[in-house]
């Protein structure tokens, strides 16, 4: 699926304008990324459209991001309330969900913390 086809799905789970479905894509590849082992975000990169790629990779773990909580994370990258940000994430993550394979969701979530997890659900 290419890139502008995503945020069109983000925007359809969601009813967002076209910015805000983009910009919540793009904070839900970020955040999740950096809960990744590096191997498994390569494999999150590689199933990702091109222009989503960079971002994924661009991020590191640090002992500081890589134990916050990845919904407190999303929320600080976007500046909304929490019940926004949580509608952010959970259309961006299903939007992902249906171009990832169910091995990668399944290893995604191994690396998640268990409250995340259960949010994604």
């Amino acid at each position: 699926m290419k890139y502008r086809d995503l945020i069109k799905t983000v925007q359809d789970y969601s009813g967002f304008s076209d910015s805000e479905s983009k910009d919540a894509l793009d904070s839900t590849v970020i955040a999740l990324a950096v809960h990744l082992t590096e191997g498994e975000r390569q494999n999150f990169a590689d199933q990702l459209p091109e222009e989503l790629q960079d971002m994924a990779l661009a991020v590191y773990a640090t002992e500081q991001n890589s134990t916050q909580d990845l919904f407190e994370q999303f929320v600080e990258m976007q500046e909304v309330d929490a019940p926004r940000a949580k509608q952010q994430l959970l259309s961006a993550w299903e939007a992902l969900k249906d171009i990832l394979s169910s091995r990668l969701i399944d290893h995604i979530r191994a690396q998640l913390p268990k409250r995340t997890v259960m949010l994604l659900s």
